[in-house]
């Protein structure tokens, strides 16, 4: 069940003048008339109806989503602009994302001719755009006589209508610019002198669209990561300008005790306090997101303490040693900035030695989402 808990003491703020930061200024280091906000996996699981809305706030004029479902909620939220579904879709639900304007994405040409012979009939067109396989090896169009006959097969169609091409990037976020290079030469040589051209094309994630965006024609920037200010090519490539986090993560303290010396806290009785202190108790465990080893991590308290998470991340709750008392009502930060101290989303993947973009895309609906300033 996807549920949020309103009543629970637990939430991710997500920040407006976050996002509209990071999507300015990708877009303008790419030059880029467009934003394709890429929203899959739940906006990164930081919250599909929210950062939709944070998004077209900030000016993206489309989305990209994984799967037919994804776009589908987002038609059902409201939205009526531009939806570009990217992975690939089975065709017998033509039908269903003509009727709702959503762009499928076909590698086949056989799958192109399934689709249209869902609509005949029905009065109904169906956007379709091509991804072209330049290097990533993943989706696409590999070869150059595959692609010119899924054009024409999609040409011969009245009922289908050649919206975009495209192709990824494998290396966009790291120093191997030998093997960027290597895919746009791919990309020239099975799309030059086709039977048809596309109404538009775009080709720039947030790596390109941050690092190399003087390789390529940038007018669309299929903007994931950076939207929500996530270097994810951390330590790897240092950023040509600053991103903003998006998100923070806040609790309020439930519980506040002294601690003794010695005392155990958390399963297997393995953490023993090594010195008097308080012991605080906040809603926020692994079943929310944060990570299961976090024991250690700091934890930012609203009244200027600095506490470390002990004894265990369990499902649900999550303790906090600090050294004076604390009271019930309090909040305490796990990412995001109290004052001059920050703890970030890298902070957290250090040290639990996770994959930062892993770690982006754990948080559970039941976290409310709430948007601020």
């Amino acid at each position: 069940m996807n549920y949020n808990a309103p009543h629970r003491h637990a939430v991710i703020e997500l920040s407006q003048s976050a996002v509209v930061h990071n999507l300015k200024v990708i877009k303008e280091n790419a030059h880029a008339k467009e934003i394709m906000a890429v929203l899959k996996a739940n906006a990164f699981s930081h919250g599909l109806p929210e950062m939709a809305a944070l998004s077209i706030t900030a000016g993206a004029t489309r989305f990209g989503m994984a799967m037919l479902d994804e776009a589908l909620t987002l038609r059902d939220l409201g939205y009526v602009q531009p939806i570009d579904v990217l992975g690939l879709t089975d065709s017998r639900y033509a039908r269903l994302a003509a009727e709702r304007n959503i762009t499928l994405a076909f590698s086949t040409k056989e799958s192109i001719k399934a689709a249209a012979e869902q609509l005949v009939g029905t009065g109904l067109t169906l956007k379709v755009s091509l991804p072209v396989d330049t290097g990533l090896n993943r989706i696409g169009f590999k070869s150059r006589e595959d692609l010119v006959a899924a054009i024409q097969e999609l040409s011969a169609q009245d009922t289908l209508i050649f919206q975009s091409m495209w192709t990824h990037f494998a290396t966009a976020d790291t120093p191997n610019v030998d093997y960027v290079d290597f895919q746009i030469s791919e990309w020239q040589r099975l799309t030059h002198d086709l039977p048809a051209e596309p109404i538009e094309k775009h080709f720039a994630n947030t790596g390109i669209a941050t690092w190399y965006p003087e390789k390529i024609n940038t007018d669309i920037v299929r903007l994931g990561i950076g939207l929500f200010g996530i270097n994810g090519s951390v330590p790897i490539m240092s950023m040509p300008f600053e991103l903003i986090p998006a998100l923070s993560l806040k609790a309020k303290v439930v519980n506040s005790k002294p601690l003794k010396k010695g005392d155990a806290v958390g399963y297997g009785a393995e953490y023993h306090a090594p010195n008097d202190g308080y012991l605080i108790t906040i809603p926020i465990g692994h079943s929310d997101g944060y990570p299961f080893n976090g024991s250690g991590m700091r934890a930012l308290v609203a009244d200027g303490q600095i506490g470390h998470i002990v004894g265990g991340v369990a499902m649900d709750q999550s303790m906090i040693f600090v050294a004076n008392p604390v009271a019930v009502g309090t909040t305490v930060t796990l990412i995001g900035r109290v004052g001059d101290q920050s703890i970030t989303m890298q902070d957290l993947a250090e040290h639990t030695q996770s994959s930062i973009v892993a770690l982006m895309n754990d948080f559970a609906p039941r976290l409310q989402r709430i948007i601020v300033s």
